[in-house]
C-alpha cells in the first residue's frame, strides 16, 4: 500500500514537472516572437516625419476658414466635420486654441462660423453624493448638469471629436446610412436637449 502511494506521488510530481517545463518553453518561444509596437501597422514608415515618402499622400481640404461650406452630419448629433484646412492649428491646448478665434458664440456674428455647441458650456458629469466627506458617483445614470457662461475645458481638445476631411480612396464599401428623426438634425445638433434620452428617471 505504501509503495503504491509513493508511486502515485512520484507520478504526480513528474506530471507537474512536465507541465512547468512545457510552460517555460512556451513562454520562451513567445518572447522570441513578440513584435515591437513600432513595427505594428500597415506601413513601415515614420508617419510623423515630413520627409517620409509615402506612396500616396493624403490630401486634406485646403479651403481657408470662412470660404468652405458646412457638411451634413455623419449621424444624428454627430460632431460637425471640419470643412476647412487645419494647417498650423495643432497642437490645440487649453491655453492656445485657434478654433476659439472664430467659433466662440461672441465671435460668430463677425466670422460667420458655426458656434461652439451649448453642450461645451455645460458640465455633464455624473451626479455625485457625499458620504463622510468622500464623494461617490450615484451610478443611477443621472447627470449633474450645470450650465456656465464659460467654456468647459473638458472639451478643449477639439480634434478629439471634430476632424478635417480628406480626399482618399478606400477599398471598403461603407454601407452605413444615417437616419435623422428631424430634418434640422442634418445640420444642427440637438444634443443639449436630448442628452438624457435613454436614461431612466
Amino acid at each position: 500500500m505504501i509503495a503504491n502511494f509513493n508511486s502515485t506521488k512520484r507520478l504526480i510530481l513528474l506530471l507537474v514537472f512536465a507541465v512547468v517545463l512545457f510552460s517555460c518553453a512556451e513562454n520562451k518561444k513567445n518572447e522570441n516572437t513578440l513584435i515591437d509596437e513600432d513595427k505594428l501597422g500597415f506601413i513601415d514608415a515614420d508617419v510623423e516625419s515630413e520627409d517620409t515618402n509615402l506612396k500616396s499622400m493624403t490630401e486634406y481640404a485646403m479651403d481657408v476658414p470662412g470660404q468652405s461650406e458646412t457638411m451634413e452630419r455623419a449621424f444624428e448629433n454627430a460632431p460637425p466635420l471640419i470643412p476647412h484646412t487645419t494647417l498650423n492649428f495643432f497642437p490645440i491646448t487649453r491655453d492656445n486654441n485657434i478654433c476659439f478665434s472664430c467659433h466662440l458664440p461672441e465671435r460668430v456674428e463677425e466670422t460667420g462660423a458655426v458656434p461652439i455647441s451649448p453642450t461645451h458650456f455645460t458640465n455633464l458629469r455624473p451626479e455625485m453624493e457625499e458620504k463622510a466627506g468622500i464623494y461617490y458617483t450615484t451610478f443611477d445614470g443621472k447627470l449633474a448638469m450645470s450650465e456656465s457662461k464659460n467654456f468647459n475645458n473638458a472639451y478643449f481638445n477639439c480634434s478629439q471629436c471634430h476632424v478635417p476631411q480628406a480626399d482618399v480612396t478606400v477599398n471598403i464599401e461603407n454601407l452605413f446610412t444615417p437616419e435623422f428623426r428631424d430634418v434640422l438634425a442634418r445640420d444642427k445638433s440637438q444634443l443639449k436637449d436630448k442628452i438624457s434620452e435613454g436614461i431612466s428617471e
